[in-house]
């Protein structure tokens, strides 16, 4: 079997899966390295493909096309940075002109999953200039959404929109229904992400309308999904459960599971923001199972929701134990507490940016789930055992975490849990009455300076007057004075903190108030008989304490997400809501579930590998000139701040004011010139590697021009990026000018020397 046809099997399963690999032989592989190939066969057959022997792959093959099809897989198999490798190796090689800029499209896209908007960019402008060259107005179309797609994820809206409105018209221009759909909807996402809703709801109903018409159901599924989250994002839940709804049922119909993983993830989402955690359980634990783990940063965003939701569950547990303590209860919340913590520690070993903080949360987890355990029907000493290991998960906590605020709660947390620990200590120290009263003491002062923690400063004013109270009764008792008054004051106070706790709040706020008032009852009782006050009433400050320090440390509503480059959001953008989450990027091209994102995928004949045909996102076939296809939604793009798109017109308005072309054009010019420059140099390269190839036909026997692999040190040099040196134009003006002003300060210093020695002579 020849290398491109085992290639293009390993290619197929990563983007319709099925278990073809299992009938391939290896040792029936023929080409120039079939034993590295077997090697990474049976990496795929595994489900992962290997880095190491794909950069070997690299330096090996021959075959652009070869090469080209090495690229496209490692791109979908979540490794760009060996994808960036492998179209390198195929430019260095590549004397094509119709291939070439089908390449530099796809090492565009390799390197926006590195992250390097720039070189992004860079490549995106070479493959479009030589689609407008060859006069593929539709390959050209594709690229520049596609660059419009780099700028809208840099924030560069205006360049982003410039781009999609070229796009667009284009398209229109060509007459193609289905790229005016697909641009329509780009614009949509990049107004959503610039959080412009209405408008985005807007051009997305547009696009849904047009796909639609189309008969492209997965197309409508992504655009239903889009206007989910704009939903999600206005907090209107129905029609965002609808339009996941609705989205889910299309893409099942395509038999497209790892877009339904993102959909259930977008789902899932929504019900944890409304605050209904068993509702968001299964269709994240689902979305879990369906998304592939290479697919960034779906898998990672959809992974850290659902151990959010365990963690939100599992305290959910802790209020419905009630006063009354059950085992039952407490187990449940302490393995939902673990599953959570099991969550994150996978999250954190796929992360670069954002592991401290996850390492934070899984800390935080693991110490619940001990603190669950803790709180229920156990032995004292039990007990103990359990408190000391939820106190080294905080201290692993602290270490991990990068803020002052997290510390600083982390800190409470830990004085509570001494608390915790010192109370539980009263029990057995019935028989030493001196430790007895100083185990009291130093609980209360634990409480008393992590007292901040409650949910307002008045709950928190009548709590630290409890405590402080409860600690003057026990200074009167050991004096063998009358302590009822300040019981009572301390009663007085903590049911004062229960009207604050109580008069409005979440439900568990709620029920935190009725421990409140049991800890005053058992006061009450303890100034009328005279005893002392129990332990009880300490640990049920310490349980309402505990849970308001936890319910700040682990908020549900701050979340943690992550673009396609595994970049940790800023604030604002997490706390935007679905839309600008990219928890599901669904037109992404690490295995792209929507469209293939494969922009431009050449389809090789077996025979002669020379076909032309252009395998689209949705993997149909294009007979283009240039054989070039748009990778998928995130690559329509945006428009410029000098074109509107008409609404009414369904079109693009020029200017009203031309006079400010000269300024955008004068914002562009410095980013422009650089590129032209670089552009001029690498014109003037190719026409040396044309010619020294020509002479190496003329000297060999058919090499091609082609150098020797092992000649070359390092791929990723091999087709110049954006920050290629340029070469001085004006070195020898620059020279003469330089020797001239260093001969007039010379002449001017020996007359300052003369003049001064003749002033000292004189």
């Amino acid at each position: 079997m020849d290398q491109l046809v085992v290639l293009q099997e390993i290619y197929a399963s990563l983007s319709k899966g099925g278990d073809g690999l299992q009938k391939i032989d290896s040792s029936a592989i023929e080409g120039s390295c079939p034993e590295l190939l077997g090697k990474f066969l049976d990496s795929a057959r595994n489900g992962k493909i290997d880095g190491d022997i794909s950069r070997k792959l690299s330096q090996q093959l021959q075959d652009v096309y070869e090469l080209k099809r090495l690229g496209d897989i490692c791109r979908r198999g979540g490794l760009p940075e060996e994808a960036a490798i492998a179209y390198n190796r195929a430019l260095s090689l590549c004397r094509d002109p119709v291939l070439r800029p089908v390449l530099q499209n796809n090492l565009g896209q390799a390197f926006i999953h590195l992250g390097d908007l720039a070189k992004a960019v860079f490549y995106y402008k070479k493959a479009s200039d030589s689609f407008s060259r060859e006069g593929d107005r539709i390959s050209l179309a594709h690229v520049l959404g596609n660059l419009g797609s780099a700028y809208r994820k840099s924030g560069e809206w205006d360049k982003a929109i410039e781009h999609c409105y070229r796009s667009l018209k284009t398209f229109e221009e060509a007459g193609d229904r289905l790229g005016i759909a697909q641009m329509t909807g780009s614009l949509g996402r990049v107004y959503a992400d610039m959080g412009e809703k209405e408008l985005a709801s807007r051009y997305f109903e547009r696009s849904l309308a047009d796909f639609e018409k189309l008969g492209d159901k997965r197309s409508s599924a992504w655009v239903l999904d889009q206007l989910g989250r704009i939903a999600g994002q206005k907090m209107d839940w129905d029609r965002a459960v609808h339009c996941f709804n609705s989205s889910l049922s299309l893409f099942a119909l395509q038999g497209d599971s790892s877009s339904q993983g993102i959909v259930l993830s977008n789902l899932g989402l929504i019900y944890l923001k409304m605050g209904q955690a068993t509702a968001a359980r299964e269709p994240l634990e689902r979305a879990v199972d369906l998304i592939p783990g290479q697919m960034k940063p779906g898998y990672q965003n959809a992974l850290y929701c659902l151990a959010k939701t365990y963690s939100a569950l599992a305290r959910d547990k802790m209020q419905d134990n009630g006063l009354q303590s059950s085992r039952t209860f407490a187990n449940e919340a302490s393995w939902l507490f673990i599953q959570a913590a099991n969550r994150y520690q996978e999250l954190a070993s796929t992360l670069g940016e954002g592991r401290a903080e996850v390492r934070v949360a899984e800390a935080i987890a693991r110490s619940q789930s001990y603190l669950a355990k803790a709180g229920g029907p156990v032995r004292v000493e039990e007990s103990l055992m359990l408190l000391e290991k939820a106190q080294k998960s905080l201290e692993i906590a602290s270490e991990n975490a990068d803020y002052v605020v997290d510390k600083s709660e982390i800190l409470n947390l830990q004085r509570i849990i001494a608390g915790m620990k010192e109370s539980y200590r009263i029990g057995l120290l019935a028989d030493e009455p001196l430790m007895q009263s100083r185990a009291m003491n130093n609980a209360l002062d634990y409480f008393m300076g992590a007292v901040q923690v409650c949910p307002s400063e008045e709950a928190g004013d009548y709590l630290y007057q409890a405590l402080k109270n409860i600690n003057a009764s026990l200074d009167l008792q050991r004096l063998g004075r009358e302590s009822s008054e300040k019981l009572q004051m301390a009663a007085g106070s903590l049911r004062c903190a229960e009207k604050h706790l109580g008069a409005k709040g979440p439900e568990g706020q709620k029920r935190s108030a009725k421990r409140i008032v049991r800890a005053a009852e058992i006061l009450e009782e303890s100034a009328e008989n005279g005893s002392r006050p129990c332990q009880e009433v300490l640990l049920a400050i310490a349980s309402v304490m505990a849970s308001y320090s936890l319910s700040k440390i682990d908020d549900v509503n701050r979340m943690l997400l992550w673009d396609e480059s595994l970049h940790l959001l800023p604030n604002s953008e997490r706390d935007e809501m679905a839309v600008n989450i990219k928890i599901n990027d669904l037109h992404e091209p690490d295995v792209q579930p929507i469209m293939d994102a494969d922009l431009p995928v050449l389809e090789v004949s077996k025979e002669g590998h020379e076909s032309r045909g252009l395998i689209l996102a949705d993997r149909c076939t294009v007979p283009m000139k240039c054989e070039v296809a748009c990778g998928d939604y995130r690559q329509l793009l945006v428009p410029p701040v000098g074109r509107q798109f008409c609404a009414r017109e369904q079109g693009i308005s020029e200017p009203e004011d031309k006079s400010q072309k000269p300024q955008e054009e004068a914002s562009l010019g410095a980013v422009d010139e650089r590129y032209q420059e670089i552009k001029v140099e690498e014109k003037c390269e190719e026409v040396r590697e044309k010619e020294d190839g020509n002479a190496g036909n003329n000297g060999t026997n058919g090499t091609d021009g082609v150098n020797d692999p092992d000649d070359i040190a390092d791929f990723l040099q091999a087709a110049k990026a954006p920050e290629v040196e340029k070469e001085p134009e004006q070195s020898d003006s620059s020279l003469i000018k330089a020797v001239f002003l260093l001969k007039i300060m010379t002449v001017l210093v020996v007359m300052l020397l003369a003049i001064e020695g003749i002033i000292y002579f004189i």
